[in-house]
């Protein structure tokens, strides 16, 4: 009895067919990081509320930037 598992499997050799992150989820994502850990230690180090602000609106950018991070996929439309 022979064993497939000798033989390649082109189909399941390398990286799964899935689109790149865009150019625009990583610039949002990367302005998230900057503009909230900015704001978190602003809040942080002078308790200023305009800090947490800016720390929950950098966080805000993250989860969009992450959430676009496949732009072009075929379940989007439009």
């Amino acid at each position: 009895m022979q064993h497939d598992s000798a033989r390649s499997h082109p189909e399941k050799r390398g990286l799964p067919d899935k689109p790149g992150a865009s150019a625009r989820s990583v610039v949002l994502t990367l302005l998230g990081v900057v503009i909230g850990t900015a704001g978190y230690y602003a809040s942080w180090r002078f308790q200023t509320a305009i800090g947490t602000l800016a720390g929950i609106a950098g966080l805000a950018l993250c989860v969009i930037g992450t959430h676009h991070g496949h732009d072009g996929s075929p379940s989007q439309v439009g």
